[in-house]
């Protein structure tokens, strides 16, 4: 499944693939009686009393989700769905049942109906997936369930035509209400799935989603909407894409009602066209939607739509004049491109221009412009094209209506880009702070959905719960079922609620905390069990000691090490020691989280000695014992070198990271000086830049700057430069910018080195410089191994330019003018150096541009050559100095692979060129080179010379 973009982790395919396969019976049920709809409504009244029904659904909307939204608030997500999918499914068997009698109402009725629920059961489908998946599975999955959906669209036109054809388009009715009533069976199956595999998601308690949701939070948008001209454009473009959608739609069902003569045929002709539309709609969004938005931007992007439906309107009203035969092929291009570019490019667009609007303010504006202005602007277009029904023009004449909007729609497009482009260069600079709102108990409803907030697996929403009744008095409501909750720190507030509310009905669940494999909730619950039993600490825990439980025996250890008396304490310790000496990895990693909550500097060696221990557990165990005291207590010296060293542990290198981090600025100094040290493993020195970075004060962006010259090895280099630009804010003083731009012409010399190295192996033929970098593919030869190193050099080269000047300026556009730099579009390459070139100034200009420029190779290294010295070197002299580069710890102390791969890559490039003239220097190489690695490979190759040596 990886193959296709599907990322599906053990045990998760059968909930995706029940997704996929209940969001396709959706989106089928939901074509096939579109069909119908339309097929029924023109069959029985015509096209023209079409305004009618888009008036009443218009009006019919709030009232009928604002009842919706009541029975919402009491039920579960998974009965919500399968209750509404049944009753609609119902109420298909009983449209079939009223279309027998041939009553004129009931396609008034079907058509209102089924153009209200359409979006409930497609919101609440989503609103079930997103609590049936966890945010990692849903982020992975929902495109592949969404796939569902686009098939959906384009099998179930031919459901209703298929259906028509054999039967008659009543059927299809039944056909309709079996999809959903199976749909309803399948979402069960997954409930039940999801129930046995533990996960609750948000069960605790009924939610809101998809148009409901909407509701809510459009709740103070208009406030927003009149606050922002920016969103105030986008409603307008919002009322006229709707507002001409409407007339096209009018037009085409006129055309269709035309073109055909009874039931069964419009039916199959709708069925046709919905899957044509479908399969054109995802074309167009596959292919050419990020496309457009590419190359043209989003101002053409959105005018696309409005000049397509100019064109065919056009050309329906040449078709009904000059050639009658051609009018419904026109309503159909009409309908099909304004269904495809609408639902792909221009909906992708306007979401584009939300970017610019603060998050806080996004999401109810989008609310407020989906839910409110949207169904308001169909009401306008119904009373727009009410003349139609009441005859005073046709259908056809409403296309005048269509041209004179697209008009002032192609003008609002052209204010609104300006106002985007405006406001999404205001936001670079804006900073939005979330306000916090007041939230008051007072009545039951919101008591109600506080108490519901403490099911959810959030521990953040229960947290937020716990100190929202506390505040008010109501710790008795809390449940002291909490202390199972997976988040500990929703156990700690619960026993802290539980101590201050007296709850001595739940003491038998707080001892069992006692146990809880965090020390934290070890230390609240022995507090807490002592005041709700009333009983002394020490006479509480000394029993404990001789508990068969090893994490019980640990927090009596660290409660009697901190609070017994002189005899308890000593009890303490030999238990302390036995459980030190223990052969079991997780007894040790028990003693450690005791050592972590008893105060320094008891027992040091002993947690010194766990650092050490053979078994990963135990040792992460030992650094978070660390931390904790470190959090208590202060900076303790002696622990920071085996925390340092842990960090070329792969699998400790995080928690010793976030140790060290937490020492703050007093572990600088033995940061930098282990970095420093080529005698350290590479590994280890790499990962120091990104520890003293995480540290985020000023010392430590100090620390940085000074030593990101030194490294030998280029991706410690690298590394220290990417923690100068992750402190940026700490290096704004003169003699830090400074510093930096000294940095910056230090990587452009080594760039401009490289490059010439490169020259001297002989660049033409093989290759070219496209920007900064090299391009493969000459006519002659293949690149040899040696060339790509350079190359590669050169690309990291450049990296690490932009990374500097990352520091000196705003980095979303300086990488912005990195990612134009190495395009293939020359157009791109030439507006980033217009960029830079206007941005930087004095030296840095110079240094970079000579560097990045778009010169030819020859006159960047002349140029290079003048202003830096940098002289050009034969192809022996680069290779000579190339083979220097062995890795010998003498010369270059203990030089990474990295460094010595070049050596490597010389020795290669001599063997395969036969150059004889440095057949000595691989004889020296295979006997005296330090690093094994290119004394093996200069053996090799002095073999398969045969080369002789003394």
């Amino acid at each position: 499944m990886k193959r296709l973009g599907v990322d599906l982790h053990p045990g998760e395919a059968p909930f995706a693939f029940l997704l996929f396969f209940t969001f396709f019976l959706f989106i089928t049920f939901q074509y096939a009686t579109k069909s119908i709809r339309q097929s029924t409504f023109i069959d029985e009244l015509g096209a023209s009393q079409l305004p009618w029904v888009y008036l009443a659904v218009a009006l019919l909307s709030y009232p009928f989700l604002w009842l919706f939204s009541r029975f919402v608030d009491r039920t579960a997500r998974h009965h919500l769905l399968a209750a509404t999918s049944a009753i609609i499914g119902a109420s298909m068997v009983l449209f079939w049942w009223l279309f027998g009698f041939g009553a004129a109402w009931v396609a008034v009725a079907f058509y209102v109906w089924i153009s209200l629920v359409y979006v409930m059961n497609v919101s609440q489908f989503w609103s079930f997936a997103n609590h049936v998946l966890d945010p990692r599975q849903a982020r992975r999955l929902f495109a592949f369930v969404g796939a569902g959906g686009l098939l959906g669209g384009i099998l179930g036109g031919q459901v209703a035509r298929v259906v028509s054809g054999i039967v008659s388009t009543r059927s299809t009715f039944l056909v309709a209400a079996g999809i959903l009533g199976l749909s309803t069976v399948l979402i069960y199956v997954i409930h039940g799935m999801q129930r046995r595999r533990g996960y609750t998601g948000a069960a605790a308690g009924p939610a809101k989603a998809g148009a409901m949701a909407k509701m809510d939070a459009a709740k103070g948008g208009l406030q927003i909407l009149l606050q922002s001209r920016l969103l105030r454009l986008v409603a307008g473009l919002v009322i006229l894409t709707t507002l001409v959608a409407q007339v096209v739609d009018l037009q085409f069902n006129f055309a269709v009602e035309n073109a055909t003569t009874n039931l069964e045929q419009r039916t199959a002709f709708f069925g046709n066209f919905y899957t044509v539309m479908g399969i054109s709609a995802f074309v167009f969004q596959l292919l050419f939607t990020a496309r457009i938005h590419r190359v043209l931007g989003v101002g053409a992007a959105l005018r696309v739509l409005p000049v397509t439906m100019a064109v065919g309107t056009v050309a329906m009203m040449v078709a009904a004049v000059g050639l009658p035969t051609a009018l419904l092929a026109a309503a159909v291009i009409l309908k099909v491109g304004e269904n495809g570019l609408r639902y792909s490019l221009d909906q992708a667009s306007r979401e584009l221009l939300f970017l610019p609007v603060p998050s806080t303010q996004r999401l109810k504006a989008k609310a407020f412009i989906d839910v409110l202005v949207a169904r308001g602007a169909k009401g306008v277009a119904a009373l727009l094209l009410l003349p139609v029904t009441f005859g005073l023009f046709t259908a056809l004449d409403a296309g005048w209506i269509s041209l004179a909007l697209i008009v002032v729609w192609l003008w609002l497009i052209g204010r609104t880009y300006r106002e985007y482009v405006h406001a999404f260069r205001g936001n670079l600079k804006r900073r939005t702070i979330d306000l916090e709102v007041p939230v008051h108990l007072s009545d039951s409803a919101t008591l109600e959905l506080v108490v519901q907030s403490l099911g959810s697996p959030d521990g953040r929403q229960v947290l937020q719960g716990l100190e929202l009744l506390s505040a008010h008095g109501k710790e008795r409501l809390v449940p002291p079922l909490l202390l199972y909750h997976d988040d500990p720190g929703v156990r700690r507030a619960t026993l802290r609620i539980l101590a201050t509310a007296e709850r001595h009905d739940a003491a038998a669940l707080v001892e069992r905390q006692i146990a809880h494999a965090d020390p934290e909730v070890r230390a609240e619950a022995i507090r807490t069990l002592s005041l709700l039993r009333r009983e002394d600490i020490c006479s509480l825990m000394l029993p404990r000691l001789d508990e068969a439980d090893a994490a019980v025996r640990a927090a009596a250890v660290a409660c009697l090490a901190r609070e017994g008396d002189e005899e308890a304490a000593a009890r303490a310790a030999v238990v302390l020691e036995e459980m030190l000496g223990d052969g079991d990895p997780a007894t040790r990693a028990e003693a450690a989280k005791a050592l972590g909550a008893i105060p320094e500097p008891q027992f040091r060696q002993q947690l010194i000695q766990l650092l050490y221990d053979t078994d990963p557990k135990v040792v992460r165990e030992a650094v978070a014992a660390v931390r904790r005291r470190e959090a208590r207590e202060g900076f303790t010296p002696i622990y920071a070198p085996k925390l340092i060293a842990l960090l070329a542990d792969r699998r400790l290198k995080e928690p010793a990271q976030e140790a060290l981090v937490a020492f703050g600025d007093k572990a600088l100094p033995v940061l930098v000086h282990f970095m420093n040290d080529a005698h350290e493993p590479a590994w280890l020195r790499r990962a120091i830049p990104k520890t003293i970075a995480s540290i985020g004060t000023p010392a430590g962006a100090r620390a940085l700057l000074g030593n990101a010259a030194g490294p030998e090895d280029p991706l410690l280099r690298h590394r220290c430069l990417e923690g100068l630009a992750a402190v940026r804010e700490h290096l704004a003083d003169e003699a830090s910018v400074q510093r930096v731009e000294e940095l910056i012409g230090e990587e452009a010399r080594l760039y401009l080195g490289r490059l010439a190295e490169l020259a001297g192996l002989g660049l033409d033929g093989r290759g070219r410089l496209v920007g900064p970098l090299v391009s493969w593919g000459g006519d002659d030869e293949e690149p040899e191994l040696l060339q790509r190193l350079l190359a590669e050099r050169l690309e990291g080269h450049v990296t690490n330019l932009f990374t500097l000047l990352a520091v000196l300026h705003p980095p979303r556009d300086v990488w912005a003018a990195h990612r134009s730099l190495i395009s293939d579009s020359p157009a791109l390459r030439a507006g980033a150096l217009e960029y830079l070139d206007n941005t930087l100034s004095g030296r840095v200009r110079r240094d970079v541009s000579m560097a990045i420029d778009d010169a030819p190779l020859s006159e960047k290294l002349q140029r290079a050559q003048r202003e830096l010295g940098l002289a050009a070197a034969s192809q022996v002299a680069v290779l000579d100095r190339l083979l220097a580069e062995d890795g010998s710890p003498e010369a270059r102390g203990a030089q990474p692979a990295e460094e010595a791969s070049l050596a490597l890559g010389a020795v290669y490039f001599v063997y395969s060129q036969r150059l004889e003239r440095l057949f000595p220097r691989l004889a020296e190489l295979a006997r005296q080179a330090t690093a094994p690695w290119v004394r093996e490979t200069a053996g090799w190759a002095v073999r398969r010379l045969r080369i002789a040596t003394p």
